[in-house]
Parts: C-alpha cells; structure tokens; sequence
C-alpha cells in the first residue's frame, strides 16, 4: 500500500479516536498551516502533515522519505484497530520480510555491527541518549519507546577485539506491530533506529505545545 493511499485512510478517520488510540497530538487547521499530527519518534518529534502527506522533524524541518512516511503513516491508521500487546517479534514475523532481507542486512545489520560491534560503551551511551532502558536478556539489550505504543529491543552480542568471536544483533518490535507494518516498514523502522543510535546526540524533541 502506498503512501497516498494510506494518507487517505488516515485523513477520513476521526482525529479524537487516533489521538487518543495512538496517543499523539492533532493539530487542527489554521491560518497558513493545514491539520496535522504531531508524533513522538524515539527522542524526536515528527509533523505529519495531512494535506501534502509530508513528514518532517520539527526542529530540524528535515523531511522523512517516503519509506518512513509510510511507517508513520500505517501506525496512525492501524494502531487504531490494535491493541498493544507486551511480547517482541522479529523481522522475520512480518509479512514479506523474506524480500527485504537483502535491504535489511545492507542497511540495519552491516552498519549497525560496523558501529557498535566491538565497542559496548558506545553501544550503551548512546542507547541511553535516545531514551533507551537496559534489559536483563540476550546479550547487551535496550528496549525503546519507537513509538507512542510501539516498542523496540535491540540486543548486541560483541565481538572480542582478537577477532575470534564476530559480533551479531538482532532487533525486534512490540508483537502487535505486524498487524500495522509488513517486512518493508519494519526495515524502515529499524534502519531509523540504526540510524538515530549512530548519529545520536541530545534530544531535540519539541512539545506539541511549541508547534500550536
């Protein structure tokens, strides 16, 4: 499903119902600036405008592609339809993951392991900026708000500096989140998390109360 077409879906709902069932802020229209909703990401903001369909951070006015659009956008309209659940399931869990693997790899696990597979500090420091809680799994494991009612676990098992164990990772999502994305959103969403963990800095999120 494209992004005009779940634009579309989302623009016919209820903005009260999917305030309150995906807890994030609605913007109504107003001189110069059409509706929008306003959704936390991690430790960042984005405005998803419903007029144009454009995601973009609200500090930085960096705008979202059209692959992390289409994250926002599904889980605004089926988280509506979902109730959270607390279990995590994998990449592999989601509808047509098995086409995505070579994307996943390529852009979630490679760079992931070339930043933090030898390097648990760094790991951790920057798990913690972003709003990460460390938890008592497999490996050195972070859980996350991703979203409003979406969790996310990201676990690393470092290589040793010798060389003879290579590090692995995996990253998972809350179990209700394959009934809101298929394999290519899932990759989409690990990818900004790969991305924000590498580029992390302090949060630069903005209070709906800013944006009114």
């Amino acid at each position: 499903m494209e992004v005009q077409q779940v634009l579309e879906q989302l623009r016919s709902k209820d903005p009260k119902e999917v305030s309150k069932r995906c807890e994030v802020a609605f913007l109504p229209p107003r001189e110069g600036a059409g509706a929008r909703y306003l959704v936390n990401v991690l430790d960042l903001t984005y405005c998803v405008h419903l007029d144009s369909g454009l995601a973009e951070e609200v500090v930085t006015r960096d705008e979202a592609d059209e692959s992390f659009t289409r994250v926002l956008l599904k889980y605004l309209v089926y988280q509506c339809y979902v109730e959270q659940e607390t279990g995590w399931v994998g990449i592999d869990r989601f509808s047509g993951a098995s086409q995505h693997h070579g994307e996943f790899v390529k852009k979630v696990m490679r760079p992931f392991l070339d930043h933090f597979g030898n390097n648990v500090q760094v790991f951790k420091a920057s798990s913690r900026q972003i709003g990460g809680t460390q938890e008592r799994l497999g490996g050195v494991a972070f859980s996350f708000r991703f979203l409003p009612k979406v969790r996310a676990l990201v676990q690393l098992w470092p290589g040793d500096e010798r060389g003879l164990r290579k590090p692995s990772a995996n990253i998972m999502f809350s179990s209700h989140s394959v009934k809101i994305w298929d394999g290519r959103e899932a990759v989409a969403a690990s990818e900004f998390i790969v991305r924000r963990l590498r580029g992390s800095k302090r949060s630069r999120r903005r209070s709906a109360r800013a944006q009114e």
